[in-house]
């Protein structure tokens, strides 16, 4: 499985909590994106990992996986899986930013 398919479900994940007002299953979210249960576990736990404020709760006598209301009212500007993406492929374009200005090779031909 190619990191981009990871990415792009548990932006998927993200977006179908947000726009779940009682929260979905592991076996919901299983059906809606056709792998295996392990790997939404795998992601929920990556997730909330990262800092998404995801919870597991019981309703009606099964657990479903939630996202916290507060947080879902002060989200950023949503990006699209495309921007989403491109960031994510492009942080490795920018980690010359991170070396030190002494690091980094000046171009001596711009002397005169």
């Amino acid at each position: 499985m190619a990191r981009g398919d990871q990415l792009a479900r548990q932006w998927r994940i993200i977006q179908t909590l947000i726009s779940s007002k009682r929260g979905k299953s592991v076996a919901e979210l299983v059906k809606e994106e056709n792998c295996h249960p392990r790997t939404i576990y795998r992601d929920l736990e990556a997730l909330q990992e990262a800092g998404f404020p995801i919870y597991q709760e019981r309703r009606d006598g099964k657990g479903v996986w939630a996202l916290v209301d507060e947080w879902r009212h002060h989200l950023p500007v949503p990006f699209t899986l495309a921007e989403l993406m491109a960031l994510y492929f492009s942080r490795d374009l920018i980690k010359v930013f991170r070396a030190p200005p002494s690091m980094i090779p000046l171009n001596h031909s711009s002397r005169r």
